[in-house]
């Protein structure tokens, strides 16, 4: 019916990943769901959020978004639903009293076509979050259907949050159909054979067969493979024909936007031909095209005290991947002696804070063949929090046996800062900065040590968290020159210097002495040689970064 039929009854910031106006923007809202359904609603609407942050590439591109549910009421449950429709189904009738006015045959059209008052949906999204880039109308109903538009729209019947996928692909990215029908392939319906018209604006479908001028050139499966992929030899009707390729196989097929003929989709099929599928990897760059300016810098770096050089001798290693940063702290313990911990920090909230448990560590010697990860031993030893007030500042604070302190932190820096984004490369070799944290290779196969990389130019300074000869837990860093391309080595340091929670800190107290070298060789920017000799003692290891949020982030 009308606005009159309903309430605006709150509003829930259920994803934060920072500032509005620097994030896209989703805005889900509920139509038929009564009062007493809000519940019902709540669950919907995480459903729907659970299943895109699941829908490649979403995940990947998580922090460019914040997801807003609006809570709307309507005075009955469901959608209207007309006895006939254009497609020769028929419905139940009913006429549901809701504050968007959601209908099922849209314009007579068919049964399935559910759309809703996109004008007054646009508009309460917009009064409620002003920055909204794309609303979505979750309709309480058990019916299947949906639509894009201006707005967004699916029902909850099973498999919802697929149908809420594909419209989204519409609604917010541009997105054309890729099946070669409108009603089915089944139904007969004419005026769908031979498409005529110019070439279509949206970015996976094309009537274009030129390799060197295609949309989705960039993504090709094959360089050499024929275009057309396949072709349809009877356009009076669907093509029957099997897939000649893998599934995941990008080219040119034949037949899209509703027709048999004379427009090509990207792959035999795709989230947007079929429910359940996967998006194409067209359709999957054309996603991370239109998030990429919403992704905000990574924290992914070295940290030391601020002023800047004030507590020199001391620093923090960030890598930091979607929402989980996992730090590292080189300091020193009550004694002066070279100390590590670490602590694996999930996103507290706003996009800026990030707190988890600090952990000491024990396990084999830096030297021990092999290096048994089941000998590592961590004890939870307090807690810490980071909270960025911009991208170069925050706060370190923490808790650590009983002694609880707070520090301004900034980025150390040694040359140009490389900016850091999570999600942005998805073969990691190919990145060509390796400010990040790496461990041996094969991942995993020596858990427990690892090597954090700060690169700014032509300089590494590295810092490796491993073991003494008592297993207690040592750090050593270098400054490593380039010296050959992708090579770079320098001299390793022990340090010794005041107690962590010394106060005040002087850097005058921290002694550096030499006790080796260390050379690093990279393959690409997922793979090195790590070569050292401490204290007479040489050996090399393979290393690999260590993604805990695929894929990772990469600088630049």
């Amino acid at each position: 019916m009308s606005a009159a039929d309903g309430t605006i009854a709150g509003r829930q910031k259920i994803v934060d990943h920072g500032p509005d106006a620097a994030r896209y923007n989703i805005v889900i809202l509920g139509d038929g769901y009564r009062a007493a359904e809000m519940a019902k609603y709540h669950t919907d609407a995480q459903a729907f959020v659970d299943a895109l942050h699941q829908a490649a590439p979403f995940g990947d591109l998580w922090c460019a978004l914040n997801v807003h549910r609006i809570d709307v009421t309507s005075t009955d449950s469901g959608a209207d639903d007309p006895v006939t429709c254009g497609d020769g189904s028929a419905g139940s009738g009913a006429v549901a009293r809701t504050y968007f006015d959601s209908t099922f045959c849209s314009g007579n059209a068919i049964r399935r076509l559910l759309t809703c008052d996109s004008t007054s949906a646009r508009n309460v999204a917009q009064s409620q979050v002003p920055a909204t880039h794309v609303a979505i109308v979750i309709v309480n109903s058990p019916l299947y259907g949906g639509s894009g538009g201006a707005v967004a729209t699916f029902s909850t019947a099973p498999g919802a949050v697929e149908i809420a996928l594909h419209e989204m692909g519409h609604t917010a990215f541009g997105l054309a159909d890729e099946y070669p029908y409108y009603v089915g392939c089944a139904s007969g319906e004419p005026g769908h054979d031979v498409y005529t018209g110019g070439e279509p604006v949206e970015p996976n479908v094309t009537r274009n067969t030129n390799r060197t001028t295609l949309k989705w050139r960039t993504v090709l499966s094959s360089a050499t493979d024929p275009l057309p992929t396949t072709a349809n030899a009877n356009c009076a009707q669907c093509d029957p024909q099997a897939n000649p390729h893998p599934p995941d196989y990008v080219g040119l097929y034949e037949g899209a936007r509703y027709m048999h003929c004379g427009v090509y989709r990207p792959a035999y099929d795709c989230r947007m031909r079929t429910l359940g599928m996967p998006f194409c990897g067209a359709c999957r760059r054309a996603i991370r095209v239109a998030l990429a300016p919403f992704l905000p810098a990574a924290w992914q770096g070295l940290w030391w005290k601020s002023p800047a050089g004030s507590e020199s001798g001391w620093g923090l290693n960030v890598a930091h991947q979607e929402d989980v940063i996992f730090a590292t702290w080189f300091t020193y313990d009550a004694t002066g002696k070279a100390w590590w911990l670490s602590m694996t920090a999930a996103l507290a909230g706003g996009g800026n804070t990030f707190s988890g448990a600090l952990y000491a560590t024990h396990g084999p010697a830096f030297n021990a063949v092999p290096f048994n990860p089941a000998l590592v031993v961590p004890t939870a030893v307090g807690n810490g929090t980071l909270t960025f007030t911009d991208a170069a500042n925050g706060t370190f604070a923490y808790t650590v046996n009983g002694i609880t302190q707070t520090k301004a932190i900034t980025r150390q820096v040694f040359g140009p800062l490389p900016t850091c984004r999570f999600g942005m490369q998805q073969d990691l070799s190919l990145a060509t900065n390796y400010q990040d944290l790496w461990w041996r290779s094969p991942a995993g196969s020596e858990s427990g040590w690892g090597l954090n990389i700060a690169h700014q130019g032509d300089t590494l300074f590295v810092t490796w968290f491993t073991y003494d000869v008592d297993g207690s837990p040592m750090w050593l860093s270098a400054t490593a020159q380039k010296s050959a391309p992708k090579t770079y080595g320098g001299a390793l340091y022990r340090t010794s210097g005041p107690a962590f929670s010394a106060n005040p800190w002087s850097p005058a107290g921290v002694t550096i002495t030499q006790v080796g070298s260390v050379t690093l060789a990279f393959a690409d920017g997922n793979s090195a040689a790590f070569a050292y000799t401490v204290n007479g003692i040489s050996q090399t290891k393979p290393i690999t970064r260590q993604v805990f949020r695929p894929p990772g982030t990469v600088c630049a």
